[in-house]
């Protein structure tokens, strides 16, 4: 994981990194072309999605033709509502589990 990060890896995918960055206004005028609601959020999302899985994979996991973004959208904000609940244990140390 070190090595996704260094400074030479991130030198050499930076092409990447500003094809999928440009292509946020792409999709914006595209929407806007059709008359749709521009979703900033979802653009946002499918652009982070692809530059960590072209990152990683060197393949887009989301395109602007599929459901691919809303569903890892969707398991990313179930996984975030699940470690942001609260447990009750932590505020009413009685609850805990022995283990």
């Amino acid at each position: 994981m070190e090595q996704l990060f260094a400074n030479k890896t991130l030198d050499a995918n930076q092409a990447i990194r500003y094809e999928k960055v440009q292509d946020l206004p792409a999709d914006t005028h595209q929407s806007s072309l059709n008359g749709e609601a521009v979703d900033i959020g979802g653009a946002a999302f499918k652009i982070t999605l692809n530059l960590l899985s072209n990152t990683i994979f060197s393949v887009d996991l989301a395109d602007s033709n599929s459901d691919t973004a809303r569903e890892y959208k969707e398991i990313v904000w179930n996984i975030m509502k699940e470690v942001g609940r609260p447990n009750l244990a932590d505020y009413f140390p009685v609850l805990k589990k022995n283990s």
